[in-house]
């Protein structure tokens, strides 16, 4: 028992030391005044670099003063988008099918599942007018990260208002929302890793160490979309808009930016 003792003691004689090794006095940091702000110090060295760009941007803006001006610029962005997205997939056949039908007083909503890539399903509203008389103008729908995906009540609202006056109107669940969550749990019967935002988060990261973009997914999947929604004989080819809210508002601007069968793009809230 008498050595038990001993052990102890020395035990905590030396852990007593080894305890205040392990929190300040390991930091070469620590009382150093120029240090204090080196968690900022990447965020900030890069926001200098983008603060930068947009000044030069803005200067390249500035100079734009003709139709030809406006053309290469435009040439010149989808190139470098096209370039860091690293191109698109081939288009392949949608084999859309319409799953389900939804009447609403002056509107239908049809539930259609349409493949961007082979294999790879998109589930989607399509919002058709009942009164007027086709073609009708036509508005493709990009979400953001709001609850639901396309079941979210405020956007249900907003695309059938649209079909109420007059538009066919088509939004599709992205990557990691509604009926395309990545990471399901069937215990919780949601993600599980809770936001949408978390799980874009994930799935990019998977997409990085495959050296891909998961940018390049969800953009595809937008313009096949708008390929669906042109394949519609109620829909106007030559009036067919883009619009959406913060992700879909960013999704608006590279969709726009990168498929000239858009004639009016409006984002709204987005990066």
């Amino acid at each position: 028992m008498r050595s038990v003792y001993i052990a102890c003691i020395l035990a905590c004689l030396f852990a007593v030391p080894a305890a205040a090794q392990e929190s300040e006095d390991l930091n070469f940091a620590s009382g150093l005044e120029q240090f204090q702000d080196i968690r900022r110090m990447l965020p900030s060295y890069l926001n200098n670099i983008g603060l930068q760009m947009l000044t030069q941007r803005e200067r390249q803006i500035e100079g734009l003063a003709t139709i030809e001006d406006v053309s290469r610029r435009r040439a010149y962005l989808r190139e470098r988008m096209l370039n860091d997205l690293g191109g698109f997939p081939e288009r392949t056949p949608l084999n859309a099918r319409v799953v389900g039908v939804l009447q609403r007083p002056g509107y239908r909503i049809e539930k259609v599942i349409f493949e961007s890539q082979p294999h790879f399903y998109v589930t989607a509203n399509l919002y058709l007018p009942t009164t007027g008389h086709p073609p009708y103008p036509a508005i493709l729908f990009p979400l953001g990260h709001e609850p639901g995906g396309k079941t979210n009540p405020t956007w249900q609202q907003m695309l059938g208002s649209l079909a109420t006056k007059g538009f066919v109107a088509l939004t599709w669940d992205p990557i990691g929302q509604g009926e395309r969550l990545q990471i399901y749990d069937e215990d919780l019967r949601e993600s599980k890793v809770g936001d949408s935002t978390v799980e874009h988060t994930v799935v990019g990261a998977q997409c990085l160490l495959l050296g891909e973009h998961l940018a390049r997914y969800t953009i595809w999947d937008g313009m096949r979309a708008l390929d669906y929604l042109l394949s519609r004989p109620e829909v106007d080819p030559t009036r067919v808009g883009l619009t959406g809210n913060s992700g879909g508002g960013t999704h608006t601007a590279y969709i726009a930016a990168l498929d000239d069968r858009i004639k009016v793009a409006a984002p709204s809230c987005y990066i």
